[in-house]
């Protein structure tokens, strides 16, 4: 299908636009989606922690830590959460779900109260590690840690299906337009044809007889300049 040549700039323009529309809408939308996701992932492990230090610091305080065992092991099966350790009020991990054993890099960094660590452990990834205090941190402190590779896999896939879906409103909107500059095109050229037909001494192939009616009938600047045409050349439709 061939398009008007001085339609073709505002093709090109129409084409740009919407592909800075789209470049534009998925940057802002990638830029939220990750702020957002990661802020919910921190604050549901920050949540995660605060309920096992609230709930059970009887069981800490009264070091019933089989019990207490029990209850951190059910919370690694929450999506994202990789592991949990608490600690004592004298700096001694009581319970933690580590197997076999807790990592290096975890025993030789954790007793600095910090409220959020981002640890990388060999073997296992990148962690954002919460923490939060038992009894204001008298009797220890709950640490959770959460797979950042969880994070960024929910995050490309938010991200992956709204840029499907722009991408695809991208192709068909082109597919649209071309087709609409398509259907201007058509009486420009049909009435190029039968202008060059109508004033040429030269035989040239005259466009069909029914689409000219068609072009004569037409209401706008096309119709006017094909009826001007036929009556300054004095031919017939």
């Amino acid at each position: 299908m061939k398009i008007a040549r001085f339609y073709q700039k505002t093709l090109f323009g129409i084409f740009a636009l919407m592909g800075l529309i789209l470049v534009s809408t998925s940057v802002i939308y990638v830029h939220t989606v990750d702020r957002q996701l990661t802020d919910y992932f921190v604050n549901s492990s920050q949540a995660i922690a605060r309920a096992i230090a609230n709930s059970d610091s009887d069981l800490i305080v009264n070091q019933n830590y089989s019990a207490l065992q029990s209850v951190i092991d059910q919370y690694v099966d929450i999506p994202g959460v990789s592991y949990v350790f608490v600690v004592d009020g004298q700096g001694n991990i009581i319970a933690h779900t580590f197997v076999p054993g807790v990592p290096d890099e975890i025993a030789a960094d954790y007793k600095d109260g910090k409220d959020v660590y981002d640890r990388s452990l060999a073997g296992l990834g990148n962690f954002s590690e919460v923490t939060a205090g038992i009894i204001a941190g008298q009797a220890g402190r709950v640490h959770v840690g959460m797979d950042k590779g969880y994070f960024a896999l929910q995050v490309q896939t938010a991200i992956g299906r709204v840029v499907y879906l722009l991408a695809i409103i991208f192709v068909v909107s082109v597919l649209v337009t071309y087709g609409l500059m398509y259907q201007v095109s058509r009486p420009l050229h049909l009435l190029g044809s039968y202008a060059w037909h109508s004033l040429s001494d030269e035989k040239h192939s005259a466009p069909p007889s029914s689409g000219l009616k068609r072009l004569f009938g037409r209401i706008d600047e096309v119709g006017e300049l094909g009826r001007l045409i036929r009556k300054a050349t004095g031919r017939g439709a």
